[in-house]
């Protein structure tokens, strides 16, 4: 099967004497085919697609310390209404990119060499909108692989996609000599791609004011330039170059305030079409090792030692970790490749023939459906993990190297994208400290370079005995050009986290979180961990402060104290040796709450289990800040609480608050009693008020039913004098007032009822084999059958 018998395009324009070439993005075939283009026509300018504001990137793209696979990153200013933000999109390269290619030999030559697309800044590299912009400029050839054509052909020619399809129709004709064939085949097959996407599509994605674009700069190059002109464009383009006449199109000039670009490194990772690249191709290291194979056999297609190579490479690889095959299994490898390549009609095994090779010899078990593990192993090989270099001459925001030099001082591996875990002692490695301040500061900027999988958190007090906090960690192209997005922030990285934090706590408001104390102390709380710095802390700590002293709901002003307490006891871990402003701030948030305790009183008892939740943290952490050798005013919290004793309180809250009179002895066990007895029997309309007092006395301090015998006495009391019917109503209750308890106190529970009620506690451990359900149901039946029973006179 072929390409459906259409005349080759031209791609030699005679009469302006202009070679349109058209190119699949990072194809090694088409640059090895370029490369024999150049040697032989010997152009007198070349022009690239490509932002025509990235021409002053060129001479370090011929650098001989640049080293691909690189990128320009173009940064630009977003306006959506009165803000604005910073974007960044990329046009990456690799060493067998045929834009690449032709870029270093109009350098070394001596000739005029230039981008001829549109600025990075204009609309029609954006995408669709404006404040969405896409992740590469390069051109979205996704048409390769799910486009009409491409669909139709792939099934004539039992291929499984259309990257399949490419890599028999062109890939594996690297090696002939007939540059013009192939080129003529590709503007073809491209032509044909063109034709049959939609007609309105090209209009909408910007596509027809770029190619305007490029014609007007190749005429304007024509006046200029004698002998040859080479336009190397995607294939997709060259139709609209080949054919119009290149005149009225306007040139858009780039502008000097709008946009910005670095010539960054860039990874393979990054360019695999399987990870989201619209403009690459799928498993990036292995055309790198197609190209290089290539380079080394300019001459040779040998299939058997092609293949050989290739798995042999991967055999080696897992080699390393004691896992390669037998010899016997690798030779039997390398025939099946050769003989689905031949079965396939295809001159050599390609990158679809290897992996169907390696997991029908090296793999005896089924497949399981998330991929068996050599077969990951595969295409993480085939993907690869190399990251290439700029050299220094190229520039980079202040904040880009701070930050590489920061990682590099760390002992933080940047110069490839392997995943790698990294465990730091926290607690006694002050080095570990600082790398994890690192990891938690590049967690907070959104650089996608560490993800926290296990380890102490010091905000919720949890797992405080883990020595060890566990991070996964992989520098990639993404964390710089995330950081040459938000460089405006900040020239190091605790300065980027102190303005994302205070943009953070003053963006609250919009957000729906204004005067919220809790969220506010949260945003600082991730700024300690992150290493924002004595300096930083005190200018965030102004702002966090507004927002507490204005929090008018006691629950959350709780919470905040509480996370402001355990940032102070963690403070060394957390690298604050400056404890004033940390004291400053528990003490402000303290005096909020003592503030908002009053506002108790008007709090209906529909409402005030969050009150009494809070009030229960705020003993613990009462207790933690004493354990801290932190002081809080105490007296003035028991002065406090003495006055709203005074009121009339929701039951829940009054058995809150009598509850902190018990624990500091402003209150004794025979006024318990006395009021435990008079709540419990008291006639409410709801059952759930009867027992609400108890309910609050034990959420704040569940110790007081074993250490004051008078709560059990009166609870007996009264539990004794209900009926069935009365009985059953309170159970669910009583099981909500007692929620609190965990299972060794209800075990402590259960045996001073026994003993109260003279019986061994293993009658009340005993395991009924029915369910609750089940036995409020046969207890309702028993009193029905009863009271039925009484009725007629037989009771």
């Amino acid at each position: 099967m072929s390409i459906p018998d259409l005349a080759p395009p031209q791609l030699h324009v005679s009469e302006r004497d202009l070679y349109v070439v058209p190119i699949r993005h990072h194809s090694p075939a088409c640059s090895a085919h370029l490369e024999r283009l150049l040697e032989e026509v010997r152009p007198g300018a070349i022009l690239v697609e490509g932002p025509c504001d990235f021409d002053q990137h060129i001479p370090l793209l011929n650098d001989e310390r640049t080293r691909a696979p690189v990128a320009i990153v173009a940064v630009r200013s977003i306006e959506k209404g009165e803000t604005s933000r910073r974007a960044t999109s990329y046009y990456p390269f690799c060493a067998h990119s045929p834009e690449f290619i032709a870029l270093r030999h109009g350098v070394n030559a001596g000739i005029v060499t230039r981008f001829i697309d549109l600025p990075s800044h204009s609309r029609a590299m954006m995408g669709e909108a404006a404040d969405a912009p896409p992740p590469a400029i390069m051109g979205d050839e996704s048409a390769f692989d799910i486009g009409d054509f491409v669909t139709a052909l792939a099934r004539e020619m039992s291929c499984r996609d259309g990257n399949e399809v490419w890599d028999q129709l062109f890939e594996s004709r690297i090696a002939e000599p007939d540059w013009r064939g192939f080129f003529g085949e590709v503007g073809r097959y491209c032509a044909c791609i063109r034709a049959a996407a939609p007609a309105g599509s090209i209009e909408a994605d910007g596509t027809l004011e770029r190619e305007a674009q490029m014609r007007a700069i190749i005429a304007e190059v024509r006046k200029t330039v004698e002998g040859p002109i080479v336009a190397v464009v995607g294939g997709f383009h060259a139709p609209a170059l080949m054919d119009a006449k290149l005149a009225g199109d306007k040139i858009i000039g780039p502008s000097a305030t709008q946009a910005s670009g670095y010539l960054v490194r860039y990874g393979n990772r990054q360019l695999d079409a399987l990870q989201g690249y619209s403009a690459g191709l799928p498993l990036p290291g292995f055309y790198e090792k197609w190209w290089e194979w290539h380079k080394a056999n300019p001459a040779s297609l040998d299939p058997r030692i092609w293949a050989h190579d290739l798995i042999g490479g991967f055999a080696a690889h897992l080699r390393k970790d004691r896992r390669a095959p037998s010899f016997p299994l690798i030779l039997a490898a390398v025939e099946q490749a050769q003989r689905l390549a031949e079965l396939r009609g295809r001159s050599l095994p390609f990158r679809d023939d290897i992996i169907d090779a390696v997991r029908s010899t090296f793999i005896k078990d089924e497949v399981p459906r998330h991929g068996a593990p050599v077969l990951n192993e595969l295409h993480a090989w085939l993907t690869g993990t190399a990251i290439g270099d700029v050299p220094a001459s190229a520039g980079s925001p202040p904040l880009v190297e701070a930050v590489r030099n920061e990682a590099r001082r760390l002992r933080f591996a940047i110069d490839d994208g392997e995943i790698r875990q990294r465990n730091l002692d926290i607690y006694r490695k002050p080095a570990h400290r600082e790398a994890s301040r690192f990891c938690h500061g590049l967690q907070l900027l959104g650089a996608g370079f560490a993800e926290r999988t296990a380890g102490p958190d010091f905000r919720n007090d949890v797992g405080l005995d883990r020595l060890f906090e566990i991070w996964s960690v992989s520098w990639s192209p993404m964390v710089e050009a995330r950081l040459i997005e938000i460089s405006n922030k900040g020239d190091t990285l605790a300065e980027a986290v102190a303005t994302t934090i205070a943009e953070q706590v003053a963006g609250l408001e919009a957000q729906g979180r204004g005067r919220n104390a809790l969220a506010a102390i949260e945003l600082f709380a991730i700024a300690c961990r992150a290493g924002i710095g004595e300096k930083g802390a005190a200018a965030i700590l102004d702002l966090v402060e507004a927002e507490v002293i204005e929090d008018p709901q006691l629950p959350s002003v709780i919470a905040a104290l509480d996370d402001a307490v355990l940032l102070r006891r963690g403070a060394e871990v957390l690298g604050i040796t400056d404890t004033n402003p940390l004291d400053h701030l528990v003490a402000t948030t303290w005096r909020r709450a003592l503030l908002l305790l009053p506002e108790l009183a008007a709090i209906p008892a529909d409402q005030a289990q969050p009150q009494v939740r809070a009030l229960a943290d705020l003993r613990g952490t009462i207790e933690v800040a004493r354990s801290a050798g932190l002081r809080l005013e105490l007296d003035a919290f028991e002065d406090a609480l003495t006055r709203l004793e005074q009121a009339r309180l929701a039951p829940q809250i009054d058995g809150a608050i009598t509850a902190f009179a018990l624990l500091d002895g402003r209150a004794g066990g025979e006024a318990l009693s006395d009021r435990l007895l008079g709540e419990l029997a008291g006639a409410y309309v709801k059952p759930a008020d009867r027992l609400a007092f108890l309910g609050g006395i034990i959420a704040i301090a569940r110790e007081l039913l074993w250490t004051m015998p008078e709560v059990i006495e009166a609870l007996d009391t009264v539990i004794a004098d209900v009926d069935d019917e009365e009985f059953i109503t309170l159970v669910p209750h009583l099981r909500l007032a007692l929620m609190p308890l965990d299972p060794r106190d209800i075990d402590r529970l259960s045996s001073m009822v026994a003993q109260r009620l003279g019986i061994s506690e293993d009658r009340l451990q005993a395991q009924v084999p029915i369910s609750e359900a089940e036995a409020m149901a046969n207890m309702r039946l028993d009193q029905a059958m009863a009271q039925k029973l009484a009725a007629e006179g037989l009771l």
